[in-house]
């Protein structure tokens, strides 16, 4: 019977043990959450000033106990500060004046305390960086064209041939010197490659014949194939100065295409974000990832950005970004008519940029494919505008049953894009 009480007491221990630990890091959760939502806009769980200070340690810099205090400052700092704590108005102070929101009608007891207990258990480093992120942050491309590999491959194989043709020279001249010998014959006269390539075309002439067309078919295709892909550059993925990873901000982060790349929507060109878009997020957001934070303090360092005192103090840095996408002077593209008007979704165009660490051209860009593009594509009949006439002239030219395409509409013609 003792042994059989000992033995639940332990089962109810651990019990106990393991529901403390799930409410607890339940508790962590949701106190994350609440942060994000209501904290996240002016604080920082690092070091760096936001508009507020950084909460990095805020447990043991505040009174004792903390719980009570912090609770009481999130509550009503301003009713805190008005009972004439000093560490309140030291805080209120130290900040320019800046007064937080009260919460007192805004977040339960329970919520205040799980934003705390956050606080007090903030997540920790991640020190182990992804395989393909690590690439992706000293990548230089290494991709070459195919028909520069087709050569290569060409080339390797003609030396290991000549490699070969030579080796059984030799050892046809050192097997016929061994046979005259032994049949008491002069040894044959010495000669050299160039020699005996001759001697092999006098007695071979339909052989080199054969040989010589094969030789010109091969270098007409591949001249033909390699002019067709001067300045075809898909696949290519030049490194950065600062290694932005698509991944991380539009798949885990879910950003919106436009919300960096506005000018898309307004104009020709979509544009390189300038790196106060960046500093939107970034005020706050430093990183738990070593590789992260390496990359956000490039944009610090960039823009002039003090994270400790939340000031653009320090002096600026231009960006010299590597350019992905480069289309011909002589070829016209206009975003935001293909964007706004047309409802082409980027990823048409640029691939599936929220599966990228670094941004590359996943399309070839070539006129034969914006073509096919013009052909395949159905036209968004609601335009607006001087399309509606347009479309409304287009409809009844063909029918309403038709399905217009780009095609239909001019899109083929030469001087809808070069000019």
């Amino acid at each position: 019977m003792i042994t059989k009480s000992i033995y639940i007491r332990f089962l109810l221990l651990i019990l106990l043990y393991l529901h403390h630990n799930l409410l607890f890091a339940a508790n962590i959760e949701e106190g994350a959450k609440l942060f994000k939502t209501n904290c996240g806009m002016c604080h920082s769980i690092g070091s760096n000033k936001v508009i507020g200070p950084g909460l990095e340690g805020v447990t043991d810099r505040v009174p004792s106990p903390y719980e009570d205090w912090m609770t009481t400052w999130i509550r009503d700092n301003v009713g805190l500060r008005k009972s004439g704590n000093a560490y309140a108005n030291q805080v209120y102070k130290d900040n320019n004046g800046n007064t937080m929101p009260v919460f007192e009608e805004i977040l339960t007891e329970s919520q205040i305390k799980n934003i705390i207990t956050f606080l007090a258990n903030p997540p920790k480093a991640d020190t182990v960086i992804n395989k393909e992120i690590q690439e992706a942050s000293g990548i230089i491309s290494t991709e070459q064209p195919k028909q520069a590999n087709l050569l290569w491959i060409c080339c390797i194989a003609v030396g290991v041939l000549v490699i070969i043709v030579v080796i059984l020279r030799n050892v046809r001249k050192t097997l016929q010197l061994v046979v005259n010998e032994k049949q008491h014959i002069p040894p044959p006269i010495d000669t050299n490659i160039l020699q005996d390539l001759k001697r092999w075309v006098f007695n071979n002439k339909t052989k080199f014949a054969v040989l010589c067309i094969f030789i010109f078919i091969f270098l007409s295709i591949y001249g033909w194939e390699y002019m067709w892909g001067i300045d075809v550059n898909q696949g290519y993925h030049p490194s950065q100065p600062i290694n932005f990873i698509h991944k991380v901000h539009a798949d885990d982060n879910g950003i919106a295409c436009l919300y960096c790349h506005s000018g898309a929507e307004k104009g020709k060109v979509a544009g390189i974000p300038t790196l106060n878009v960046c500093m939107n997020c970034h005020k706050g957001i430093q990183g738990t990832n070593p590789e992260y934070k390496k990359e956000i303090g490039k944009i610090y360092y960039a823009t002039g950005w003090d994270p400790a005192k939340g000031a653009y103090t320090n002096p600026q840095h231009p960006i010299e970004w590597n350019r992905v996408h480069s289309l011909p002077d002589f070829a016209y593209f206009n975003h935001a008519q293909h964007v706004v008007i047309g409802k082409i979704a980027c990823q048409k165009c640029h691939g599936d940029c929220s599966s990228f660490n670094t941004n590359q051209q996943a399309s070839t860009l070539t006129m034969g494919w914006c073509i096919n593009c013009h052909r395949e594509t159905v036209v968004q009949m609601e335009g607006s505008g001087y399309y509606v006439k347009l479309h409304q002239a287009i409809a009844k030219k063909y029918g309403s049953d038709k399905q217009i395409t780009e095609a239909d509409m001019g899109g083929l013609e030469c001087g809808k894009c070069h000019y």
